[in-house]
C-alpha cells in the first residue's frame, strides 16, 4: 500500500512501470502457475487491513497539528478536544516524539478496519475457500508483508516522515483508498457470482489505480479521483501562543487522576462500549467462518484473541484519550490570569482572564464525582468567536478552586440522584447477568441455539437496551443549575 508520505519518485510514465509490473504479476501467476485467486484476494484484503492499523500507529507521531477542517469531504472524521492538546513527550529515545493530540487518530481507524472486515466477508463470502485464510501461503505472505511495511515505515517514516505529515493525513488515505476498493466490489454486477478469479481482477485494478494516485500526487498531477485516492496534503496552520506570565503562579490546583480515570471508563464503557461492539463481533463470527470447521483450536482461539484485543484496546484507547484530556491539568492562577498548565507535557493549553469567566456551574452528572467526593465545575470563558465551554476538574477540593478563581458557585454540594431510576437501571443489569448465566449453564437450550440466540440478541440488542437503560440513568441525575 502507498504510504501518505510523499516520496520523490521519476517522472513520467516510465516511472510507473515497475509499479505496473509487479502488480500484474498476481495475474500473470493465475494465468500461467495456477495460482489460487482466492488466496491472493485475501491476502490483499489482509494488506488493505493492515494498512489501516499501520496508519495509526504511525499518526500517533505526526508533528503537523490536524487541520481545522479535516472533517470537510473526508472518510473519517474525527471529534475529540483531544485534538487540541498542545504539547509532545519522548517515549524512547529511538521513536520520535509521541504527540497526545494524535491518539484519537489512531483509535478512529480500528472501527473502519472492523467494518472493512465485516462487508467484504458479507458480500464475498461465497468466493474465498473455507480455509483460504488458514493456508501456510497466507501466513508466509502476511508475515512477509508485515515485516517490508514495517521497515518501509521505520526508513521512510520514522527517520523523517513524521516531520512533513499531520495525523489526519496519516489515516485518512488508506480509509479512502479502502472505502473505495469495497465501493467498487459492490458495485460491480455479478461480481459475487463471477468467482475468486475476476475478484482478483478487480482488486488488481483498483489496487494499480491506488498506485498510480500516488504515483501522480509525487508528480504534482492528475485528476479529482486519483488526487482522492492519494490521500489530503498535509497542511501547516499557525496556532497562537498561550500568554502565561513569566512569574511564578500565585494558586495551583491539580485535577484529581483517579476521578478522571474513573470518569473516562465510565463514560467509555457506558456510553461507546456497546455500539463500538457490534463490528467487532460481525468480524470475530466471519472470521471463524473463514477459518472452517477444519481448522485447529489454536488458530481459532488466536483469531478471537485477536479481535478480543483490538475491541479492548479501541476502548482503552478512548479512556486514554479523556484522561490524557483532563488528568495531568493543573489551573494557575497569575494575577487575573486561569492558565491550565499540563504537567505531563509541560505545556501551558489555554488561558483566559479571570474576569471574563461567566455562567459558572457544578456539573452535577458525573458518577465518579459523587463517589470519590470530587467535583467538576463548568465555565464559559471569552466573548465572541473565542467564546468557550470549558471543565474545570474534577479537583479534590473544589471550594479552594472555587475561591482561588473567584468562581460565583453559591455551594458544591450536590443534589442526591433520584434512587428509584437508578435502582431500575441497577436491577435490570443485574437481571440480564443472571439470565445470561442461568441461560448458559443450564440444560434449557441446546449449545448451538444458545450460541446463535446469543449473537443475534447480543448484537442487536444489547445497543438499544444500552441506549434505554443509559436514558434512565440521565434521568436520575437532578438538572444542572448554576
Amino acid at each position: 500500500m502507498p504510504s501518505p508520505t510523499r516520496l520523490e519518485r521519476p517522472s513520467g510514465f516510465p516511472g510507473f512501470v515497475p509499479i505496473l509490473l509487479a502488480n500484474l504479476l498476481p495475474l500473470v501467476g493465475v494465468l500461467e502457475l495456477g495460482w489460487d485467486p482466492a488466496m491472493l484476494v485475501v491476502i490483499y484484503a489482509i494488506e488493505f487491513l493492515f494498512s489501516f492499523l499501520l496508519a495509526g500507529a504511525k499518526a500517533l507521531f505526526a508533528q503537523r497539528p490536524p487541520r481545522a477542517d479535516r472533517e470537510d469531504g473526508t472518510v473519517l472524521s474525527v471529534s475529540s478536544e483531544l485534538t487540541d492538546k498542545r504539547g509532545s513527550v519522548e517515549l524512547v529515545s529511538w521513536l520520535p516524539p509521541f504527540y497526545p493530540r494524535n491518539l484519537p487518530f489512531a483509535t478512529a481507524v480500528v472501527v473502519p478496519a472492523a467494518w472493512f472486515v465485516v462487508v467484504i466477508g458479507i458480500v464475498f463470502s461465497n468466493v474465498f475457500a473455507a480455509d483460504a485464510i488458514s493456508r501456510p501461503e497466507v501466513a508466509v505472505s502476511v508475515a512477509a508483508l508485515i515485516v517490508g511495511q514495517s521497515i518501509g515505515t521505520w526508513h521512510d517514516y520514522l527517520r523523517d516522515g513524521y516531520e512533513t505529515a499531520s495525523p489526519y493525513s496519516v489515516v485518512e488515505t488508506p480509509a479512502r483508498q479502502a472505502f473505495f476498493l469495497t465501493f467498487v466490489l459492490i458495485a460491480t454486477p455479478g461480481i459475487t457470482a463471477a468467482g475468486a478469479a475476476v475478484v482478483l481482477v478487480v482488486v488488481v485494478l483498483v489496487k494499480l489505480l491506488v498506485e498510480w494516485s500516488a504515483y501522480r500526487a509525487t508528480r504534482g498531477d492528475g485528476g479529482r479521483l486519483t488526487g482522492w485516492l492519494s490521500g489530503p496534503q498535509a497542511v501547516i496552520e499557525a496556532r497562537d501562543s498561550v500568554c502565561v506570565p513569566d512569574d511564578d503562579p500565585d494558586v495551583r490546583v491539580q485535577t484529581d487522576s483517579r476521578a478522571v480515570l474513573y470518569t473516562g471508563a465510565f463514560h467509555v464503557f457506558g456510553r461507546l462500549a456497546p455500539f463500538l461492539a457490534m463490528p467487532f463481533a460481525f468480524a470475530w463470527i466471519l472470521s471463524l467462518a473463514f477459518l472452517g470447521e477444519e481448522a485447529s483450536p489454536v488458530v481459532a482461539v488466536g483469531a478471537t484473541l485477536v479481535v478480543f484485543g483490538l475491541f479492548v484496546g479501541v476502548l482503552t484507547g478512548e479512556v486514554l484519550t479523556f484522561f490524557l484530556r483532563y488528568g495531568p491539568l493543573e489551573y494557575r492562577r497569575y494575577d487575573d490570569r486561569l492558565v491550565a498548565y499540563d504537567v505531563l507535557l509541560s505545556e501551558p493549553q489555554w488561558s483566559t482572564p479571570v474576569d471574563v469567566l461567566r455562567d459558572v456551574q457544578v456539573v452535577p452528572d458525573r458518577l465518579p464525582d459523587r463517589l470519590l467526593g470530587t467535583r467538576t465545575i463548568a465555565v464559559t470563558a471569552g466573548w465572541g468567536d473565542d467564546e468557550t465551554r470549558r471543565e474545570l476538574g474534577p479537583v479534590t477540593d473544589p471550594d479552594r478552586l472555587v475561591e482561588a478563581f473567584e468562581l460565583p458557585v453559591r455551594t458544591t454540594d450536590l443534589e442526591p440522584l433520584d434512587r428509584r431510576l437508578a435502582a431500575v437501571v441497577v436491577a435490570c443489569l443485574g437481571g440480564i447477568v443472571v439470565a445470561a448465566v442461568v441461560l448458559a449453564v443450564g440444560p434449557w437450550i441446546s449449545p448451538g441455539a444458545l450460541l446463535f440466540s446469543g449473537l443475534v440478541y447480543g448484537l442487536f440488542g444489547i445497543p438499544f437496551v444500552a441506549l434505554v437503560l443509559r436514558i434512565v440513568w440521565e434521568q436520575a441525575y437532578p438538572e444542572r443549575s448554576d
